[in-house]
């Protein structure tokens, strides 16, 4: 069984501070959407990793069957949420992590099935997104890097361990430009929202 990590625990100050896991795109915040995601591609055991604006994160949302951790070390940035997250599921019968920014809530459903298939079909420990040649994400970690994902630095962080040995990835090519795009500043999530104006 797979383990979806939402990273939502950021001070998210590109955005001016406004927690981007409370956004709105297509009419709910941008953590529930991807929780429902996950869900909708058949990924049941969902964390969500808060840290700054956690309180207010949780006044407004309602994270029903979802696990909710606080990540332990804010400073570390993104890789302290992913050790937080894997201290939560290592003791399920987990397979391994997808490990999902909160700032691609635009990431499509079908790519999530795409990635999951792919670990099926494959046996390299890191599966991720690939589009028009730029990796993305988000990306699969299989149960036996969570010792390397803990162990990493936190200034090369889950991306050091991605780079470790190209031969233990396994890139999807997808059609969904969602995957390499941030959504970190108030233009960025503009720019989204016109997009999706367009394509109504």
């Amino acid at each position: 069984m797979l383990a979806a990590i939402v990273l939502a625990a950021g001070a998210s100050e590109r955005m001016g501070g406004h927690p981007k896991a409370l956004l709105s795109w297509h009419g709910e915040a941008f953590l529930s959407g991807i929780l429902k995601a996950c869900f909708a591609a058949g990924i049941e055991r969902r964390v969500a990793v808060l840290g700054h604006h956690a309180d207010q994160i949780l006044e407004r949302l309602v994270l029903d069957d979802v696990t909710v951790v606080h990540s332990t070390d804010l400073d570390a940035g993104p890789i302290g949420s992913i050790r937080t997250a894997i201290a939560n599921v290592a003791r399920h019968p987990v397979s391994g992590i997808l490990v999902w920014p909160v700032d691609r809530p635009h990431v499509q459903v079908a790519t999530i099935e795409a990635l999951c298939a792919a670990m099926a079909a494959h046996a390299q420990p890191i599966i991720l997104p690939r589009y028009q040649g730029r990796r993305g994400h988000p990306v699969i970690f299989r149960r036996e890097l969570f010792d390397e994902l803990l162990a990493v630095a936190n200034d090369e962080g889950a991306r050091a361990v991605v780079r470790r040995d190209p031969a233990r990835v396994f890139a999807v090519d997808v059609r969904d430009p969602a995957v390499v795009q941030d959504v970190n500043t108030p233009d960025e999530y503009q720019a989204l929202v016109r997009r999706a104006d367009r394509s109504e």
